[in-house]
C-alpha cells in the first residue's frame, strides 16, 4: 500500500506502518496521528520518542510491559501505567506508538 504526502508517495504494509523508517518526519507522525483521531500531547510524544529510542537500541519494539518499566526508568511515573497508555493510545499503545514512531509493527501484536 501507500499513500501521498508531501509530494512523495509513502509506502506502507496493509496495516499502515511506514515500509522504510527514512520516509518518517514529525509532520507525518503528526498526520498519521490525526487519521487515527489522535490529537498528540506532550505525552505522546514522549511515548513515541521513548519506544522510537528502544528501537534504535534493540532494532526491535518494545513489549508493553517493557515500555512501561522504561518510561519509569526514564522518570515518566506518570505515564508508566497501562491504563494511562490506553487512554493516550486506545488502539493499543504498543502498535499505535510504534506505527507513529516510522517503527514496523510489534512482533507480538495481533
Amino acid at each position: 500500500m501507500a499513500f501521498e504526502f508531501a509530494g512523495r508517495t509513502i509506502a506502507t504494509d496493509a496495516e499502515g506502518y511506514l515500509e522504510h523508517r527514512a520516509d518518517w518526519s514529525p509532520e507525518l507522525r503528526d498526520a498519521l496521528a490525526q487519521s487515527m483521531g489522535l490529537t498528540l500531547t506532550a505525552e505522546h510524544l514522549t511515548v513515541i520518542a521513548t519506544v522510537q529510542r528502544y528501537y534504535d537500541e534493540y532494532e526491535t519494539t518494545p513489549p508493553m510491559r517493557g515500555l512501561i518499566k522504561l518510561l519509569r526508568q526514564e522518570g515518566h511515573a506518570e505515564l508508566a501505567d497501562s491504563v494511562k497508555l490506553a487512554v493516550l493510545f486506545p488502539d493499543g499503545a504498543a502498535k499505535s506508538a510504534a506505527k507513529l514512531a516510522g517503527l514496523p509493527k510489534p512482533i507480538k501484536c495481533i
